[in-house]
Order: C-alpha cells, then sequence, then structure tokens
C-alpha cells in the first residue's frame, strides 16, 4: 500500500491523509511544508503515491550535458481512484500535467499502486490487473499489460503493490513484480507478460514490497497488512533465468518448480506491518542487512543481519524501538527509513508529525526514546526566567483582564499589599453585593486557590452546589485554569457523595462554558484530556455500584420495618399493678354489702306501706 514514502534522500515525507489530502513535511526541520487538496478529492481521492524525477524541457537552449539536480525536478505521482495519474510538483506546489488513458474501456480503472525507477520510467497498475507503462515526457502510454493471473480460488485477485525489478541483461524486456493473493514476478516484453517466477501466497490480498539493490545483486521484502511476517527474497536477474517470449505460458510442471523454491529468511514480528524499509551494504565482515518496520501497535522492529546462506528458523529483531512521553503516554511510530547506521523516524505526537534520526542500540533488545513537549516547556521557562531576571520592570497581567505595570520590589523590600489584607478584600458578602460582583469575587478566590494549591479556599468555592453559582463561575475563568480546575474535581470526585454531588454540578458548568476547548485539547497527552477521562472512570464506577448499593437500603428498610411491625404486635399485660406503699401504712377497709343496706330498710319501713306497694 503506497499511501505514505520518503523521498530518495530523505529530505522530505508525503502521506495521503483519509480526506484525500496530499500532506509533504520536511523531516529536517519538522514542518508540514506543503498541503494539498485535489479538485476530486470526494469523488475520486488519491490512492497511492511515488516520488519521481521528471526532466525539465530546455525549449530553444542548446543540447549540453547537465547535471541531474539541473535537468530535473522531483515531483510526486498521485494515482487517483478514476484512473488518473496527477504528477505534482513540489517546488511549485501544483499538479504540473495528469496522465490518464484515452479509451479506458469499460473496466475498473482504480489505480492501486504506482512505481517508478530512473532507468524504466514510471509503471502503474489498476484493480483490473493492467499495468501500464508511462512516457513522462509527453504523458502517454508506452505499453500496455494484462497481468491476470488464473488460479482455481474463489478469492478476488486484484493487484495491491507493483515493484519494478532492475537488472543489467542485454534486452529490452522488463521485470516487475506483482503482490496480491500470491506474488509473482513477470517478464514485460511487447504488449506481453509471462510469468517468470511465483514468490508464494500471502495472507491478505493488501501486501507491502520493499526493494534494495546492491552492485548487480537484487532482494524483495514482502509482507501482509494482517501478518506477522516478513519474507526476504533474492529476485536477482540472471543470464540463466527461464524466460518466455510472446503468449506462451510456462508448463504446470515450470510453474510447480519455480514456486517450490522458498524464501531464503523469515523475520518475525510482534504485530502486523504497517511500513517496511530495507537497506543492504557492504560491511568489513561482508554484506549487511538492515531492515526497519513499524507495526500496528506503533513500535518499530530494526533488524541487523549477515547475509551468509539461507536459514529456516524466523529471525527476531535485533531491537525494539519505541517512544513515549515524559508521563508514560505512547507515541506511536509511523514510518521509518534505514540509511547507512541510523534510522529515521516518524512519530506522531498528537496532531503533530515529529522526526528524528536516531542510532539504534544492538547491545539491548529494547530502545525507549521519552519525547514530548515537557522539555520544550521547561526550555521556555527557563528562557523566560533569565528574560525576567535581566528586566528592570515586570507587565504583570491581571486574572480578569487588563495590564497594570508595576516595578518589581528589590529583594528584601515590603509587599505593597499582604496576602491576608487581599483575601479579606475578595471575602464574599453577597447581601451588601450585587450578583456580579460576588460572581466576579467567586471566580477570583477560585482562580487564587488552583493557583496557590490552597485546598481550602478551593473547596469553599467548590462546595457551593449552586448551578446557577457554579455557571457565572466557570463562564469567567480563563483558559489556563480549566486543567487546574478538572484537577481538583478528580480529587473531589473520590472522596465523599456530598463532594461527589458538587463535583456534578460544576463540571456540567466547565463542559457547558469551555466544551470547545475540551474538543479541541482530544490529546492524549493534553491535562484536560487526562482529568476527563479519569473523571469519566470514576464516575463509572459509582454508577455501578449503585444498584447493589439501592438493593442494600432497600434489605435494610424491609428488616427495620419487620422489626418495628413485631414490636408493634407484642401482647401487653392484662393488669399492672404497682404497690408504692409500706404494710404499716396499709388500712383494711371493711367491706360492704349493698344487698345487707336493703334488707335492712324494708325491715324498717311500717307494713302500710309495704300493702301499698
Amino acid at each position: 500500500m503506497g499511501e505514505s514514502a520518503f523521498s530518495e534522500d530523505g529530505k522530505y515525507y508525503s502521506n495521503i491523509s483519509q480526506d484525500g489530502r496530499l500532506r509533504i513535511w520536511d523531516t529536517e526541520t519538522n514542518v508540514l511544508k506543503q498541503e494539498y487538496t485535489p479538485d476530486l478529492h470526494l469523488t475520486s481521492p488519491p490512492s497511492c503515491l511515488k516520488w519521481v524525477f521528471v526532466g525539465i524541457s530546455t525549449g530553444t537552449q542548446p543540447k549540453t550535458k547537465r547535471k541531474s539536480s539541473d535537468s530535473e525536478t522531483q515531483c510526486i505521482a498521485l494515482g487517483t481512484s478514476s484512473g488518473k495519474i496527477l504528477i505534482y510538483s513540489v517546488t511549485q506546489a501544483k499538479v504540473d500535467h495528469v496522465l490518464k488513458e484515452e479509451k479506458s474501456g469499460n473496466f475498473n480503472s482504480f489505480i492501486t499502486s504506482v512505481d517508478w525507477h530512473r532507468k524504466y520510467g514510471l509503471f502503474s497498475c489498476n484493480k483490473s490487473n493492467y499495468v501500464y507503462n508511462w512516457d513522462l515526457s509527453n504523458g502517454k502510454i508506452r505499453n500496455k499489460y494484462n497481468v491476470i493471473f488464473d488460479s482455481k480460488n474463489k478469492q478476488g485477485n486484484s493487484i495491491s503493490a507493483i515493484k519494478i525489478v532492475p537488472h543489467n541483461l542485454n534486452t529490452p524486456a522488463r521485470y516487475l513484480i506483482t503482490a496480491s493473493w500470491q506474488v509473482c514476478l513477470w517478464r514485460l516484453h511487447n504488449n506481453d507478460a509471462t510469468i517468470v517466477r511465483n514468490l508464494g501466497h500471502n495472507a491478505t490480498q493488501n501486501a507491502l514490497l520493499s526493494l534494495c539493490t546492491l552492485n548487480k545483486s537484487c532482494w524483495l521484502i514482502v509482507g501482509a497488512l494482517n501478518e506477522r511476517l516478513l519474507s526476504f527474497w533474492d529476485v536477482t536477474i540472471a543470464e540463466d533465468q527461464p524466460q518466455v517470449n510472446g503468449d506462451q505460458t510456462p508448463s504446470k510442471k515450470q510453474r510447480k518448480l519455480s514456486s517450490s523454491s522458498s524464501p531464503t529468511y523469515n523475520f518475525v514480528l510482534e504485530d502486523a506491518p504497517r511500513y517496511v524499509d530495507v537497506t543492504v551494504r557492504e560491511d568489513e565482515n561482508g554484506t549487511a542487512l538492515n531492515i526497519g518496520a513499524t507495526t500496528r501497535s506503533g513500535v518499530m522492529h530494526y533488524y541487523n543481519h549477515m547475509l551468509n546462506g539461507a536459514s529456516a528458523k524466523p529471525l527476531k529483531p535485533s531491537v525494539t524501538i519505541q517512544v513515549t512521553s515524559p508521563a508514560a503516554h505512547p507515541l506511536p511510530l509511523q514510518c521509518c527509513k534505514v540509511l547507512n547506521s541510523d534510522i529515521l523516524i516518524g512519530y506522531s505526537n498528537g496532531t503533530v508529525t515529529t522526526f528524528e534520526r536516531i542510532t539504534p542500540e544492538l547491545k539491548s533488545k529494547t530502545q525507549v526514546l521519552i519525547r514530548g513537549d515537557s522539555v520544550k516547556k521547561n526550555r521556555r521557562s527557563s528562557t523566560i526566567e533569565n528574560k525576567l531576571k535581566q528586566d528592570d520592570s515586570v507587565t504583570y497581567v491581571e486574572p480578569m483582564g487588563g495590564v497594570v505595570g508595576r516595578k518589581r520590589s528589590a529583594s528584601g523590600g515590603q509587599i505593597e499589599v499582604p496576602m491576608e489584607a487581599r483575601l479579606e478584600n475578595l471575602a464574599l458578602d453577597p447581601k451588601s453585593r450585587s450578583k456580579a460582583a460576588v460572581n466576579q469575587n467567586l471566580t477570583k478566590l477560585l482562580m487564587q486557590g488552583l493557583h496557590s494549591k490552597d485546598k481550602e479556599l478551593t473547596q469553599m468555592v467548590l462546595l457551593k452546589n449552586d448551578p446557577a453559582v457554579a455557571n457565572r463561575t466557570v463562564a469567567s475563568l480563563p483558559v489556563d485554569c480549566v486543567p487546574l480546575l478538572l484537577q481538583h474535581l478528580l480529587i473531589m470526585a473520590n472522596r465523599k457523595t456530598t463532594q461527589c454531588a458538587s463535583v456534578c454540578t460544576w463540571i456540567k458548568a466547565v463542559v457547558r462554558s469551555h466544551a470547545a476547548l475540551l474538543i479541541a485539547s482530544s490529546s492524549s497527552n493534553n491535562a484536560a484530556h487526562s482529568h476527563l477521562a479519569q473523571l469519566l472512570a470514576v464516575f463509572t464506577h459509582r454508577r455501578s455500584h449503585l444498584c447493589q448499593l439501592l438493593n442494600l437500603r432497600g434489605r435494610l428498610d424491609l428488616t427495620m420495618s419487620q422489626r418495628k411491625t413485631d414490636n408493634e404486635h407484642s401482647q401487653e399485660a392484662v393488669l399492672e399493678y404497682n404497690d408504692d406503699s409500706t404494710s404499716e401504712d396499709m388500712e383494711v377497709e371493711k367491706y360492704h354489702s349493698d344487698s345487707d343496706q336493703s334488707w335492712d330498710d324494708e325491715r324498717d319501713r311500717p307494713d302500710d306501706e309495704s300493702d301499698d306497694e
């Protein structure tokens, strides 16, 4: 997949973004030099690229021999999904000319890969497995080849990558490697393509190819986007190389013999590769092979191996290089270019891509590079301190706006306003001041507490669980105080439930007032982003225990209610007798019956009355 590439000298790095933009970085200064968006980047975005050299037309000037730097300009060939190739001039920062086929026919002209060689020119391949050899001088097609490989597999065999194989044979034929589910070496001659060698199979259709040459020898690295293995092949074109002319194809036996060969070496990775580069150089001990491969996990494997015969055992990396920040946040490696003894790496630090030239430490298996913004901040702070020491006056910026020029007090001098007086002036008095003054005092109190790291002063403001007060206070808060506020809210969120309720109110106010800042700082290395992620984890953890707490509270309420009901239905005593008096004070009273009295009355009455009755 040719979506990114270094220039031949390693000075520039180009990449096609997901939205179809071409970006070019200067690797020496870490500056995004150019950014180009094609006119039809939505309908036919760029799919692949390759750095090329295009000759400058001399016009009426006499034809004299010039150096390559004078007669050639560095450009980028961009293959698009519509079948066009854009030749983008880096010096002019525009498209110089467009290559396209006049009669494309009814086939898929989506360009999957582009390759260029100074001796053989520009080659491109589309999804219909047609290879084109372009003439950059007039923008026309020299030759067109059909490289369809007949296979019984039901899987599609669309070519995803091509590589030109240079040779020193006295023949006009061209040799090309195509990679899909199968990797094949083709011989191209007179618009005819014949298979010379089959280099085996790939785990996926999307393949990675990297070629290197030394003297008359040529080697190839083959990898796949979902396979943790790199294969090393010797693809040197020799005199006794089997060649078939015309429309003839090699027999089944010849194809079997050509495909029976195995790779010279296999290099194992911890994850699928994303970018591969290889070089071969002469060393004191022999021929040294150096391979650099960045993986999907964001690390780079470096292999330093001597070519001394074939090996069936997979080879492990000599050293694994990782880049991390001082806060232990990994910075993923995106690309690499192997030089003589050094490596040019490119890693992403948020939205910025940084390039650095390093020397691998082969004595250790892992090499960790600590990079980040803290070093720059320390340098800036040191330079600012030096400037302040040299200047006699300092300009102070008030928290609520406005610039105040004051002279610095001499060493040992008295401070104009003591801190106690300032805090008294910032004391809250809602009855005697308006809401605006209270809001301003709350903001100043909060800023003072955050900058001085005074927990009591900060909590005095943050414990006010009033949404209106929180919204007005946070709205007036400067941008640089937002990470400090989130850090203090994170500390409070891990404490009592009453403080956690206030934290929710203030976090709502921060999100409402500073949403643009939080979205813009969505980087893994940003303090605000880290605090928000931790706050989300805290509240998620609290929410996970909410159901258990509610179940426990319900069981406790049910148990207490049943206990109360049992106490209400307990049996009471029929008679309660309280004897408070002693035996001496007790007096025995004679019992008088009402019946005896009635009998006595009847007896005393006269007989007349009784008869009348």
